[in-house]
């Protein structure tokens, strides 16, 4: 009864955002195993699974069908039916409303800091249970560090799929136009003092009628939670944390204050960065147009700059710190959702199948993304390509100053309320310590006292 009244909580506080974005696909039809009309095929009765995904790069969307289509080939009593469920801000209302309408996903690839919430609802099938009865799976060639990103309360919930991080793209040609050498500035992190002095460097008015047509830097604007996922680095870098050490809500420190604060003295005080479109920080249309010299993003746009020939115009930094060097660890995991026994037991054999060097090293090669399990860092052909790629070899020497979003489910409510937070200061509705201060208060109810 609790984890229904958990579920029916998250439909009613997330209702407006399921009747807003309305059905995935014009409505979802419930998959059914399928039988052969021959009872002595019975054995080889074709299970068919959805798999909803959010990936947006239609050419990293290209490259997952040709990986299921492989993996399809080795297994053909099993079908995935690949579902894009749009943006993944949004996928939470959406999921939770096909699992209470009985008609769940069977696998969904969603970030790992969402883990939390499936498992309370009691709705997963847990990764563990399958890993401890499956002696072929070799659990320890998956990075440790990633297993945890999908841990709740001391079990394994989901697998991890593919990872990332977040560091500084920035033009090289704006850099050289600065009389700066942009090759200078490859896998290096600057203070926050020095980020802003750089930016101050490449912000200029072109066209000389007294308005800023170039900017230094763009700032993630918005509510969602790209906006906070990126802050969260300025947080970590200045010494503070998301969760107290009773795991209680503690960004509204003295740490968190003075983040926030960089954010908006960087657009208003030094006017030095611009805000992105509302909840679209991650794009790159104001960078590829020239209109700002550097902006946050991460590994997977690589088939896209690749595509455009902007892979030798584009340098990557380190995420600027202030008290240590920080950035946060990304990525989607693998959630298996409870069906019957026969469609998760299929369920794990492709979640065995996107852990394999065999589908993380063709991954990585062709999408940017970083892969999950030791052996596929590990093949000539991956360690031959970061050699030639280091746009791609800074991401991967990233990852040691990696820190995670906690998989509590309380976090998608922090992350809301944060967001809220950054835009509300960003509007300069609110000054930074208020506006934490306010957005603290009004979760730390979700944590018990």
């Amino acid at each position: 009864m609790r984890k229904l009244v958990f579920v029916m909580l998250l439909l009613g506080i997330l209702g407006f955002s399921v009747i807003a974005s309305g059905c995935i696909g014009g409505g979802k039809t419930t998959s059914t195993a399928t039988q052969t009309q021959s009872s002595s095929q019975e054995e080889q009765k074709i299970i068919e699974l959805e798999f909803w995904h959010g990936i947006e790069a239609p050419e990293n969307q290209k490259v997952l069908e040709e990986l299921v289509n492989k993996f399809m080939e080795k297994h053909p009593n099993i079908r995935i039916k690949i579902v894009n469920y749009g943006a993944q801000d949004k996928a939470v209302p959406k999921i939770m409303a096909a699992v209470q309408a009985g008609t769940p996903p069977d696998l969904v690839w969603l970030n790992p800091a969402q883990t939390g919430v499936f498992a309370e609802a009691g709705v997963l099938a847990p990764v563990e249970d399958f890993i401890k009865n499956d002696p072929s799976f070799n659990k320890d060639d998956i990075y440790e560090g990633l297993w945890e990103l999908g841990t709740y309360k001391g079990k394994i919930y989901t697998a991890p799929f593919d990872t990332n991080n977040l560091a500084i793209y920035y033009n090289k040609e704006l850099f050289r136009e600065a009389g700066l050498d942009p090759e200078a500035y490859m896998g290096k992190a600057l203070t926050w003092e020095e980020f802003r002095e750089l930016a101050r460097k490449l912000t200029r008015d072109k066209d000389g009628d007294g308005e800023i047509d170039q900017y230094g830097f763009m700032v993630p604007f918005g509510r969602y939670e790209w906006t906070a996922w990126t802050w969260e680095v300025f947080l970590w870098s200045a010494g503070g944390e998301l969760l107290d050490e009773n795991g209680k809500p503690a960004f509204a420190s003295d740490a968190g204050v003075k983040a926030l604060q960089y954010w908006v003295d960087l657009v208003y005080k030094d006017k030095v960065a611009k805000l992105s479109e509302p909840n679209a920080g991650y794009k790159l249309d104001d960078f590829f147009a020239g209109r700002v010299a550097m902006t946050i993003n991460g590994p997977w746009n690589f088939p896209v700059l690749k595509e455009q020939n902007w892979l030798d115009k584009v340098g990557v930094m380190l995420m600027p710190y202030d008290k240590r060097i920080a950035t946060n660890i990304g990525g989607e995991n693998l959630f298996i959702f409870k069906t019957t026994p026969e469609r998760e037991k299929a369920a794990w054999e492709f979640a065995k199948y996107i852990m394999s060097p065999e589908f993380q090293v063709t991954w990585a090669l062709k999408t940017g993304y970083l892969p999950v399990c030791k052996s596929a860092a590990e093949d000539p052909e991956y360690k031959k390509f970061l050699e030639e790629n280091p746009f791609i070899k800074i991401y991967v020497e990233n990852l040691q100053y990696g820190k995670a979003r906690p998989p509590v489910p309380q976090y998608p409510d922090m992350s809301a309320a944060i967001g809220e937070a950054i835009e509300a200061a960003l509007l300069q509705k609110k000054d930074p310590a208020q506006a934490l201060k306010e957005a603290q208060e009004k979760i730390m109810s979700l944590f018990g006292s």
